[in-house]
């Protein structure tokens, strides 16, 4: 028997914190002030990621570098064995 009384109260209790939380987050968002849009932020703006990228290419393409290559080194390697 008092384990009954013991699971009806926790389900009770997390129905309550449950119930709770609900509310308060209707409350919330009724409370909160609409003015216009829901997005946040205007549309109305110049992308200047685009001229700027070109700009950038175009200036690694035309630069010139003045220090030397670096060495690269070549590995030979033989298959034939020595017996």
């Amino acid at each position: 028997m008092y384990r009954t009384v013991s699971a009806m109260t926790a389900i009770l209790f997390a129905l309550t914190v449950v119930a709770l939380v609900v509310y308060g987050l209707e409350r919330n968002h009724h409370r909160q002030i609409r003015l216009g849009s829901p997005l946040a932020g205007s549309t109305n703006i110049d992308d200047r990621d685009l001229p700027r990228v070109q700009r950038e290419l175009h200036a690694t393409a035309t630069h010139t570098t003045t220090t030397k290559p670096r060495a690269t080194h070549h590995f030979s390697i033989s298959t034939a064995r020595s017996a």
